[in-house]
């Protein structure tokens, strides 16, 4: 019974040891990921104005998709096809 007990108190203790190692090392990796996201959070401003001329684009085509002359446009497509 003695015997039991000891292999289960070194099995765990076994555990314990491998569950704090992939402990620190989970803690180390979400601290580069912290870094490296703040990191593009402060470098993301200058970056993202360089996109606001096809940002504004896509916003022009979407306001233009849902305005009446593309409804126009599908109306008369509508028509054509269904001949």
């Amino acid at each position: 019974m003695n015997t039991i007990l000891v292999v289960c108190a070194v099995a765990v203790t076994i555990a314990f040891i491998i569950l704090v190692f992939n402990a620190v090392e989970t803690l180390i990796q979400v601290r580069h990921t912290a870094k490296a996201v703040e990191y593009l959070a402060l470098n993301a401003d200058t970056k993202l104005t360089a996109l606001d001329p096809m940002i504004n684009a896509a916003k022009s085509v979407s306001e233009n998709v849902s305005s009446g002359w593309f409804r126009a446009v599908q109306f008369f497509y509508g028509l054509v096809k269904g001949r």
